[in-house]
């Protein structure tokens, strides 16, 4: 296993990981957009509104569907090299500890194919419909993964925000399992984030091999902590609601609360819930950025 970003993070004590503000950033990642995804996979997009896209419904909706698009193994080789040249460049920069590739996981995805509430829905009526397409997202994304690592990448980042929308049970079957196979293709150390509430996912989430769990605002960090090895690193949970509304004395009180209950755990690293939100004050993000010292 390498231990490059594990003996990093408990030789420095706490640190911060922001790859949106502008403060100390020893870890930055890049991550292919589950849009980015569908389309290098042949799926068409549809414009909403000015600023957002979705998948165009209705392009993936039978078993025999799915049969077609893994047997048309149709991949736009353009999104892979997008990826990696910008890789190359961050490290040219010289501005970072550690360099990452990464992705939003296969169940995201499908979920974007598919429809969120849709894929909900046959995740009861039709699981294997599902399940095939989380599976050939996933061989789609671990082919990715290990271009990125011949590439030099230092980590490998996946963000799964609707994982926490399955119970534990369904969670391994339609997104674990699939997540492991991500983070072995990549042979970096793995970095996760799910969003959500996701304390009774804890064991399950470090079964995906990911060295480094981000956890989101809602969920317990102290008992998260206390479920994981030593050497699964703990990453988390300032409210990014408290940064961007909150008052300093509010921000401070609620990192404090967080610094308490991982105190004495080297395998934590201080950072935000989820990703910071838009006019963020300054102010706010430097209060926690002093107590991580």
């Amino acid at each position: 296993m390498d231990r490059t970003i594990i003996d990093y993070v408990k030789q420095s004590g706490h640190r911060i990981v922001s790859p949106i503000w502008g403060g100390e950033r020893p870890f930055v990642p890049m991550c292919m957009g589950y849009l980015s995804v569908a389309q290098a996979l042949g799926f068409e997009l549809r414009r909403v509104s000015e600023h957002l896209e979705i998948v165009r419904e209705g392009q993936l909706t039978t078993r025999e569907e799915l049969g077609a698009l893994v047997r048309r193994k149709y991949v736009d080789d353009r999104y892979f090299q997008w990826e990696i040249d910008y890789l190359g460049q961050m490290r040219s920069w010289n501005l970072y500890t550690f360099c990452g590739g990464g992705c939003f996981g296969p169940l995201t995805a499908a979920s974007c194919i598919l429809g969120a509430e849709n894929m909900l829905r046959m995740l009861v009526k039709d699981p294997e419909l599902v399940e095939g397409l989380v599976k050939y997202i996933t061989g789609f994304l671990c082919d990715l993964a290990e271009r990125e690592k011949e590439a030099g990448q230092d980590f490998f980042w996946i963000a799964e925000p609707v994982a926490s929308l399955l119970s534990p049970g369904r969670f391994w079957r339609f997104c674990g399992q699939y997540l492991k196979r991500i983070f072995e293709a990549a042979n970096s150390p793995g970095f996760l984030h799910v969003c959500g509430k996701t304390t009774k996912h804890t064991a399950l989430l470090e079964k995906t091999g990911a060295q480094v769990l981000s956890i989101d605002s809602c969920t317990d960090i102290g008992t998260c902590i206390r479920t994981v090895g030593e050497d699964t690193i703990i990453m988390g949970n300032v409210s990014t609601d408290t940064l961007r509304f909150g008052t300093a004395g509010e921000v401070e009180k609620e990192v404090q609360d967080i610094l308490d209950a991982c105190r004495g755990f080297p395998n934590f690293i201080l950072s935000t819930g989820c990703s910071i939100m838009e006019g963020t004050p300054e102010e706010n993000m430097q209060v926690m950025f002093d107590m991580a010292c």
